[in-house]
């Protein structure tokens, strides 16, 4: 594995070097998450650990197909299944909301191997083989897959049968999003994840994966998110993605090269001026 681990290191920074585009993404996402006063050699050495970190990941997706229980349970320090436990004792399903950081197939596996009803949506893969490849191994670990184009009605039937739903919710959305304060600057970031909390009653949790100077994962748990609907429903959706945000950028600002992010998450990193509009939950659905 340490091997491997160097080896993708050093892809990472050959790649870093020559990647355009996501490379100038990557760095205008981090000069916002690491603030204006912000050294750029600091800004770049971080954005390249995160590529580095992601092409890890790489390695372990490549051995995930072969990693046993044993193998999961050693990877993980977790110690978050009572609060999986209390959310789930309220008999509305759990929303299991993270983000692009460490391992979402390790995590997913730790969680269904110990027998919680895991539930992922996903994006399907070309061609077929290829899904069919990254999709098996995934349900080879017990994790129940929802393609993203067959959502909308499954998800509601999983949290009415008191399942988790695990989503992640840093896919930047400018243009059907939900503006959000996320740094103090402005970000669209999909509703659907408090679209279907308010619609159901479901517990959210806010939950990842981080990577340890020894290549072994800690995972991370937040309390439950207690909200109250006011009955406004587009100020609810808002108010509720802001708690979740909101949580969710504490971790990325302990972690900052933790998380991968290739999209330009900020369209423009100006002051938050939040704007009430009609969203959907469709577009928060889909996990990279």
């Amino acid at each position: 594995m340490k091997w491997g681990y160097a080896i993708a290191s050093l892809i990472a920074d050959i790649t870093f070097g020559v990647w355009g585009e996501k490379k100038q993404n990557m760095l205008a996402n981090m000069r916002v998450v690491l603030g204006n006063d912000a050294d750029e050699r600091v800004v770049r050495h971080t954005a390249r650990q995160s590529l580095r970190n992601y092409f890890k990941l790489m390695v372990d997706f490549l051995r995930f197909p072969r990693m046993k229980k044993e193998d999961i349970e050693k990877a993980i320090r977790f110690n978050g299944w009572e609060d999986l436990d209390h959310a789930l004792e309220r008999g509305k399903g759990v929303i299991f909301i993270g983000m692009h950081m460490g391992s979402w197939d390790v995590a997913g596996a730790a969680i269904a191997l110990r027998n919680y009803p895991l539930n992922v949506v996903v994006d399907t893969f070309k061609p077929e083989r290829l899904d069919q490849l990254v999709q098996g191994s995934r349900i080879a670990k017990g994790v129940k897959i929802i393609p993203a184009a067959h959502a909308a009605k499954k998800v509601l039937r999983v949290l009415r049968s008191n399942e988790i739903l695990a989503l992640l919710i840093d896919r930047p959305s400018p243009e059907n999003g939900v503006p959000v304060q996320f740094f103090n600057c402005t970000a669209y970031v999909p509703a659907g994840a408090a679209t279907l909390a308010l619609r159901t009653g479901a517990s959210v949790l806010i939950g990842g994966l981080v990577r340890q100077p020894d290549d072994s994962y800690l995972g991370l748990v937040d309390r439950h998110i207690d909200f109250e609907p006011t009955g406004n429903r587009e100020r609810d959706i808002q108010d509720l993605t802001q708690t979740i945000i909101g949580s969710l950028e504490k971790w990325v600002r302990q972690y900052p090269d933790q998380w991968y992010m290739f999209r330009r998450m900020w369209v423009k990193p100006d002051r938050f001026e939040p704007k009430r509009q009609e969203v959907q939950p469709k577009e928060a659905l889909a996990q990279d």
